[in-house]
């Protein structure tokens, strides 16, 4: 029997419990090119909710009744597939449930490895890859520029600030919380951290960036985004990651193109799957930042499948620290 959490209905504004709905199914039998996976981790990530959304996206929406998608880690019970036999420990979309029926070719075999396998849904994998990719491909830092990361102690942020830290520097983190705060500059060693609730945030800016802003890794949008503007540098560079303060509504912005023009700044979003040639190159170099302690990683284990939904609003919500990860088996 399959437990799995499938998309109930569409997120009116915000998501809710509502949206999901948990139920048991039987598992389909096994075609040839198959395998079935008993699901031991799932990684909980924030572009989940757009594909929630019939919104117009670079990837497919989710169709109502499909489960709610998002990688894991598993281990092979059975196998249809040359490439896979019982006891492989696989990683893929296996989605949120327990058992996952998956072609040959949407998994991919992770060898015997003398660490965690969860930072291959963190800090060596999905979101570890998008910092690096924002970071070093796009902003671009150098010693003694200034960078800002919004959204700065979550799994994609925290890496992107440690990255910039290694190039020399000077990076400022946007948090959500004091507590989020305190660990972007005592734990990733950030040079300033501020959170976006305070009711005067250009002011901090100017007194954490008296000289301006060079590059911009934005995970947030909405306001925050634009109240940085006006503080970039000529010549600046901001990489959109993400925009999760937008939730799934259209948010229009206004921004002075004479800025744009006269600082010759560059605003490029980016999408980590257009760069699946590079995926290994890159995790290796993160697997060694990590191992050496160069780059810290924060993993935040939850038990069981059905407290996924709530965790994913929470972390939807800014009340997560780090990488979040639901342990199934």
């Amino acid at each position: 029997m399959n437990t799995k959490i499938i998309l109930r209905n569409r997120p009116n504004q915000t998501v809710t419990q509502d949206n999901f709905e948990c139920i048991d199914a039987d598992i389909e039998p096994l075609r040839s090119g198959q395998v079935l996976v008993l699901n031991q981790w799932l990684s909980l990530d924030p572009y989940v909710r757009g594909r929630m959304s019939e919104r117009k996206s670079y990837a497919p929406s989710m169709a109502l009744g499909d489960v709610v998608m998002g990688e894991g880690i598993g281990i092979v019970l059975d196998s249809r597939s040359d490439q896979f036999k019982a006891g492989d420990k696989v990683i893929g979309m296996l989605g949120w449930q327990t058992h996952a029926v998956m072609n040959c070719a949407a998994i991919k075999l992770i060898p015997e490895i003398p660490f965690s396998e969860t930072w291959l849904l963190g800090a060596a994998g999905m979101p570890g890859i998008t910092a690096w990719i924002g970071m070093m491909d796009i902003c671009k830092p150098q010693a003694s520029e200034t960078i800002l990361i919004s959204s700065a102690a979550g799994s994609v942020g925290s890496v992107a600030g440690q990255l910039a830290k290694l190039q020399g520097a000077h990076v400022i983190g946007v948090a959500g919380s004091e507590e989020k705060c305190a660990y972007v500059q005592n734990v990733l060693d950030f040079d300033h951290c501020l959170s976006y609730k305070h009711s005067n945030l250009a002011y901090y800016l100017n007194k954490h960036a008296p000289n301006g802003i060079d590059g911009v890794f934005e995970n947030v949008g909405g306001a925050l985004f634009d109240s940085l503007i006006p503080q970039m540098n000529p010549f600046s560079r901001i990489a959109i990651c993400g925009l999760i303060a937008e939730g799934l509504e259209e948010r229009l912005h206004s921004i002075n193109l004479r800025t744009l023009l006269a600082n010759r700044m560059l605003i490029q979003g980016f999408i980590v799957s257009d760069h699946m040639s590079r995926w290994r190159e890159i995790q290796k170099q993160l697997i060694g930042l990590i191992d050496e302690q160069k780059i810290q990683v924060h993993e935040k284990i939850t038990e069981n499948l059905q407290n996924a939904p709530q965790t994913f609003i929470d972390l939807l919500e800014g009340r997560c620290l780090g990488k979040q990860i639901i342990k199934l088996s």
